[in-house]
C-alpha cells in the first residue's frame, strides 16, 4: 500500500466535538436511542455519537483458548458441555454452566470497561443460550436471564450494548468461535436458517424500545458460506427484524469478498443499518505483526474503506480489532485506530475484554484489557470432580486482575500518539558483514533467513544479525556464531539489546554437538522481555525440554556457560543451573545463538564483553 501525503494523514488526537460525542450520558442515566442519519450514528437530537468499546468475549459464548485451556477432546464450548453432561448428567451440566456465567463477568467488569472511557460493549451470544437443539423454536425457561443481566449492568455504567449472534443454529463456519468447531451447516440447512430467523424475531420482540441496545449484529464472522448465501440470509433477517422493530440499527456483516455484493443501501431501501468488518492486520496471513503493517493500513488501506463508506453514506462498524503485540505498537497503536474510527464516525469494539493466561500478568502480547494477575490454576474437565470444576468456575470472579494499564492510559489521556511517518526499516539484510575474530565462524542453521551478519563494534561489543523460525521442538532455524571446543571451557557475554521482532525472539549462549538443525544442544538465552529460557535437547532429532525464568530485564543480562567434565553450568545474573552433558561427541560447537522467530526478518542482538576461555589444560570434574 502507498502512504498518503502527511497532510492527508488522520489527526491522532480526539477533536473536541468527538470528545463530546463519545459520552452521550453519565453512568446510570437513561441512554438516548440511536439511529443512522446521513452516514453517521446520532442520538434522538441528531447529535453524533461515537461508539467506542470492547467485546465481552468468552461469557455467553466460550472460546477455550481465552481460558488458557488446552485439553484433548475439549477444544470448544460444545465439547466442554458434552464432557460435563457425559460425566455428571444434563442437570449438573446446566448448573455448572450457570455458575460459570455468574463468575466470568460481574459488575466490576463493567466498571473497568467504563474506566477506559468506553461507552459500548458487544455481547457475543451462543444461540443455545435461548433454545436447544432438542426443542427447536422453543425458548428455554430462563432464555433471557443473561442477556437481561448484561443489559442492566451495562445501563448502570452508562454503556450501550450490541447483541451479537456469535454462534448461530447450524453454525456459520467450522471455526471454534461459533461454539462448535468442524461443524458448518447454517448455509445448507433450511431448518437452521428458519431457527435463526425465529430467534431474531424473538429477540426483536423482547427488546423493542430498549434504547440502550445500540445495534443487532445478525451473524458474527460468516466465513462458512459464499457471499451470495450471506446476502440472502442477512437481507431476510433484516426484513424479519424490521417487521417487529422498525427503529433498531441492524448490522450487515461483510465477507471475505468485502461488502460490495450487498449493493447500495439507499437503492435497496434499507434504513438504519451499518456494514461491518473485522480488521486484524499483522495476523491470519495479513502481513507481520509490526508497526509497519499498521502504518500502511492506517495511512492507506483504511482510506479505501473511508471512500467506499462515504460513497454509500453508511457507517462501518469495526466489530473486532486488536494489534495484540507491543512490538506492533501495542496500546499506542490501538489509540490510533480508535481515533481514526472515531473521526469517521465508525463504531469500534476491540477483541476482547478478558483473556486469561497460564502464567498471569500482562505479557508482551495481549488480546485483552484485563487478565489474571497471578498463575492460573489448571483444570482438566475430563478428570476433575464436579466440586473441583465448580470451585474453579467460582474463582473466576475473585481472581486478582491485572489491568492493561498502558491501554487505559492511551484511551483516556489527552496525549497524542507519535507520528508513524518515519518508522525504522525492517531488517531483511544485515547492514554489516564484518569479519569475526580469530577462531570464530558464523552459520545460518537450518533454513534461517539468509542475509545475516555481524558488526564488530569493538573488541568488547558485537552486534549479531540473524533470522530463523525457532530453536525448539526437533529442528532449529537460527544464526549461530561459534567456535569448536574439545574439552572444558567457559563462555560468557553481556546481552545489551535484542530487537523485538517477536515475543519469542531469542539471543544467548549455546553448546551443540553439530551444525545440523536437529542437533542435540544446551542453551541459555533471553527473550526481548528479559525472561530467561534454559533448553536441552538430549539427542539428535529429539524434543527440546525448556524451563522459563522470569524477573530479568534488558539491557544488561549477564549470561555464562561453563563445561567441566560432563557437567554444564548455565548462569544468568546471580543464578546458576546445572545440567548433564546430553551428548558424547568429542568435538562440540559453542557460541552465540540469535533468532528472530520471524523468518522473513532479521533481529539484532548486541553482546558486550564476549569472552571465551579454553580450560582443556585444567583438571576436569568427573
Amino acid at each position: 500500500m502507498t502512504s498518503l501525503p502527511t497532510a492527508l494523514h488522520p489527526l491522532w488526537f480526539c477533536l473536541p466535538f468527538l470528545l463530546a460525542a463519545v459520552y452521550p450520558a453519565q453512568a446510570g442515566a437513561p441512554l438516548p436511542p440511536l439511529r443512522v442519519e446521513d452516514g453517521r450514528i446520532v442520538d434522538d437530537t441528531s447529535q453524533p455519537v461515537v461508539l467506542r468499546g470492547v467485546n465481552l468475549g468468552n461469557w455467553l459464548m466460550l472460546e477455550m483458548w481465552m481460558l488458557a485451556h488446552s485439553e484433548e477432546g475439549v477444544h470448544d464450548q460444545y465439547q466442554l458441555e458434552q464432557t460435563l453432561a457425559r460425566r455428571f448428567g444434563e442437570e449438573e451440566r446446566q448448573r455448572l454452566m450457570e455458575i460459570y456465567r455468574e463468575n466470568w463477568i460481574t459488575e466490576r467488569d463493567f466498571e473497568i470497561v467504563r474506566s477506559f472511557d468506553m461507552n459500548v460493549v458487544r455481547l457475543p451470544i451462543n444461540y443455545e443460550l435461548l433454545e436447544s437443539d432438542d426443542e427447536p423454536f422453543t425458548l428455554r425457561p430462563n432464555a433471557w436471564k443473561w442477556i437481561d443481566r448484561a443489559i442492566e449492568m451495562a445501563e448502570a455504567q452508562g454503556l450501550y450494548i450490541i447483541l451479537d449472534m456469535h454462534g448461530a443454529p447450524g453454525r456459520q463456519s467450522a471455526m471454534d468461535h461459533t461454539g462448535r468447531s468442524g461443524y458448518n451447516r447454517l448455509w445448507t440447512d433450511p431448518e437452521a436458517q428458519d431457527r435463526l430467523h425465529w430467534l431474531w424475531r424473538e429477540i426483536a420482540k423482547r427488546y423493542k424500545g430498549r434504547s440502550s441496545i445500540a445495534m443487532f449484529d445478525l451473524i458474527n464472522e460468516p466465513w462458512g458460506g459464499t457471499h451470495q448465501q450471506l446476502r440472502e440470509i442477512i437481507v431476510s433477517l433484516y426484513e424479519e427484524v424490521r417487521a417487529v422493530d422498525p427503529d433498531r440499527i441492524i448490522i450487515f456483516h461483510g465477507h471475505y469478498a468485502g461488502i460490495d455484493f450487498y449493493g447500495d443501501p439507499a437503492a435497496e431501501g434499507w434504513t438504519n443499518m451499518v456494514f461491518s468488518m473485522h480488521f486484524y492486520p499483522g495476523f491470519f496471513g495479513w502481513g507481520r505483526p509490526t508497526p509497519h503493517v499498521h502504518r500502511d493500513f492506517l495511512h492507506g488501506g483504511l482510506y479505501g474503506w473511508k471512500a467506499r463508506m462515504e460513497q454509500l453514506n453508511t457507517p462501518l462498524f469495526i466489530g473486532e480489532f486488536n494489534v495484540v503485540s507491543r512490538r506492533a505498537g501495542g496500546a499506542e497503536m490501538m489509540r490510533r485506530y480508535y481515533d481514526f474510527y472515531a473521526e469517521q464516525g465508525w463504531p469500534a469494539t476491540m477483541w476482547s475484554y478478558k483473556v486469561l493466561t497460564r502464567g498471569g500478568g500482562n505479557q508482551d502480547g495481549s488480546w485483552g484489557m484485563v487478565t489474571n494477575a497471578e498463575h492460573l490454576p489448571e483444570i482438566r474437565f475430563s478428570e476433575a470432580s464436579a466440586e473441583e470444576i465448580e470451585a474453579w468456575f467460582r474463582s473466576l470472579s475473585t481472581l486478582p486482575i491485572a489491568v492493561y494499564e498502558d491501554l487505559r492510559y492511551w484511551l483516556t489521556a489527552d496525549a497524542s500518539p507519535s507520528p508513524l511517518d518515519e518508522l525504522p526499516p525492517l531488517l531483511t539484510e544485515a547492514p554489516h558483514h564484518d569479519p569475526l575474530p580469530d577462531g570464530w565462524q558464523a552459520t545460518d542453521i537450518g533454513n534461517a533467513q539468509p542475509g545475516g551478519g555481524q558488526q564488530i563494534v569493538s573488541s568488547d561489543e558485537w552486534h549479531i544479525y540473524g533470522g530463523g523460525a525457532n530453536i525448539w521442538g526437533t529442528l532449529d532455524s537460527f544464526r549461530f556464531v561459534w567456535r569448536k571446543v574439545d574439552g572444558p571451557f567457559e563462555l560468557s557475554a553481556n546481552l545489551l539489546e535484542l530487537m523485538d521482532t517477536h515475543d519469542y525472539a531469542k539471543a544467548g549462549l549455546m553448546l551443540r554437538d553439530s551444525l545440523e538443525p536437529g542437533s542435540a544442544h544446551v542453551m541459555i538465552c533471553a527473550y526481548p522481555s528479559g525472561g530467561i529460557e534454559l533448553a536441552v535437547r538430549q539427542e539428535r532429532g529429539g524434543p527440546t525440554d525448556t524451563e522459563y525464568r522470569a524477573g530479568l530485564k534488558l539491557p544488561g543480562v549477564r549470561l555464562k556457560m561453563a563445561r567441566s567434565g560432563r557437567r554444564i553450568s548455565l548462569m544468568y545474573g546471580d543464578s546458576m543451573h546445572e545440567v548433564e552433558l546430553p551428548f558424547d561427541s568429542d568435538t562440540l560447537y559453542a557460541g552465540l545463538a540469535v533468532l528472530s522467530h520471524d523468518d522473513g526478518l532479521l533481529t539484532k542482538a548486541a553482546f558486550e564483553e564476549v569472552t571465551f576461555q579454553d580450560r582443556s589444560g585444567q583438571d576436569e570434574m568427573p
